[in-house]
């Protein structure tokens, strides 16, 4: 009689959409592989139980990877996909009788979706900014959150578990760092971490405010008030060992919000993309990249636009993975690959991002390329033959990789909230390959030639 499924692993199975969102949306530069690893999600069998994750982590130490941020960039822990797994079942886990307040806008729950959360936050930035007298905002936002959070802080946190922390002490041992930028489960804990401070904004302003990330805007009638909430949050961040930008905490005029982070930037894509070209408007790109089809002009422009604006790659491989079999979209990744390996002063750091991002097309698509105008498209640089990547477990006799193999004996409730009917079972199949590159996600075939994408919440953002 075959054993009844686990807690952990009815967790796992639970957590696999919004992990294979964040799987999309985070750093990694195989932003289109990993599948092995959600087949093992969807079944349960990832790990055989929580008590696995510490020693996963330990066998697969991340490693730095230079990422752009806005003009800047920024060296961050790079955490292979299955750990980011574990991570993000564990937060999940532990935030299940988490319940963030109506005004926060950003990972509230497991299975938040980034752009209906971001046209609510916008829609309620504007309500905000034409509110009778407090018509002002005031802008808080933190200083270097995340890589700033202590250890004791997070440890302290009224939903931290056990398990979880365990393994968050290995993150920490391996990276110094209790929260890891970009990583979906990271998003998750920062947001509730600040919980506290929410509440104090709350008695100071109602719930004429509304928070994104770690940056709050509050409605206020002028400047007096402004100040006020601000040295209340100020007072409310210190015993989290936090303190605000100075640089980034202004007062702001509804038309600067409006026009601004509140701004509504969608409509049909190609209008969008004509107007991000007219105003060379980052956001205007960053949502048209996603779901315009195929075009010469925007092939022919991307090029140029990725090496000015190195943040919109991500979004950029997206497009590219369905103009990939057109001329002008083999001739933007083969100029966009020779830019990923250019050398020089400063370019070393930042090319395993670039080139990341980027090989994973020639893999999906190896017949396409053209080498100029009015050449026929020939094939893309062949790569070597996929192997599994270094992103966790231990080698089985056939060379694949095992994620672990403890029995998990832990009955209780589920993240839905059902009670879960039986005891544990052993990882039935813990001789899963890891991540190739050409394996595309299940539910994502390569975009056909022409296709225009769907604007599901599930869209790719850097």
């Amino acid at each position: 009689m075959a054993a009844m499924p686990s807690r952990w692993h009815e967790d796992c199975r639970l957590c696999l959409p919004s992990f294979r969102e964040g799987l999309r949306t985070e750093w990694l530069p195989d932003a289109f592989g990993a599948a092995d690893l959600l087949a093992a999600l969807s079944v349960g069998r990832f790990l055989a139980s929580p008590a696995d994750v510490p020693a996963l982590i330990t066998r697969t130490p991340p490693h730095r990877f230079t990422v752009p941020v806005g003009e800047r960039t920024r060296e961050v822990p790079l955490l292979p996909p299955p750990v980011n797994a574990a991570l993000h079942v564990l937060t999940e886990r532990a935030l299940r009788g988490h319940r963030p307040h109506p005004c926060v806008h950003n990972a509230t729950r497991t299975d938040w979706r980034y752009r209906a959360a971001y046209r609510a936050r916008s829609e309620s930035l504007t309500a905000l900014a034409s509110d009778g007298p407090r018509r002002l905002l005031q802008h808080l936002d933190i200083e270097n959150f995340g890589p700033a959070v202590r250890w004791g802080v997070l440890l302290g946190a009224p939903w931290m578990t056990d398990e979880l922390a365990h393994s968050l002490r290995t993150v920490h041992r391996h990276t110094g760092q209790c929260l890891v930028h970009g990583a979906s489960w990271s998003t998750r804990l920062g947001s509730a971490l600040l919980a506290p401070v929410d509440d104090v904004v709350a008695r100071q302003a109602g719930d004429s405010w509304a928070r994104w990330s770690d940056g709050w805007h509050v409605a206020v009638r002028d400047a007096h008030e402004g100040e006020r909430v601000r040295q209340a949050v100020t007072e409310a961040l210190t015993p989290l060992g936090l303190r605000l930008s100075e640089r980034k905490t202004v007062l702001l005029a509804p038309a600067a919000v409006t026009g601004g982070v509140a701004a509504n930037v969608a409509g049909p894509a190609d209008e969008v993309w004509r107007l991000a070209t007219l105003h060379d408007d980052v956001r205007r790109y960053r949502y048209a990249l996603v779901r315009v089809a195929p075009a010469p002009d925007i092939s022919t422009a991307l090029p140029a636009l990725v090496r000015g604006r190195p943040a919109l790659l991500p979004r950029a491989a997206h497009y590219l993975d369905g103009a990939a079999t057109t001329p002008e979209g083999a001739r933007a990744f083969t100029e966009l690959l020779r830019w990923a390996s250019e050398e020089g002063p400063g370019h070393g750091r930042n090319t395993p991002f670039r080139c990341g991002r980027l090989l994973v097309l020639a893999a999906r698509h190896p017949r396409p390329r053209a080498t100029g105008p009015g050449t026929r498209p020939g094939p893309m640089p062949r790569l070597p033959p996929a192997a599994p990547a270094r992103a966790g477990g231990t080698r089985g006799r056939d060379g694949a990789r095992s994620w672990g193999g403890r029995r998990s004996t832990s009955p209780g409730t589920r993240l839905d909230g059902a009670r879960s009917v039986g005891r544990g079972q052993p990882a039935a199949d813990r001789h899963l390959s890891m991540s190739r590159l050409a394996g595309p996600l299940p539910g994502l075939p390569p975009r056909a030639p022409g296709s225009r994408p769907v604007p599901d919440d599930r869209t790719p953002r850097p």
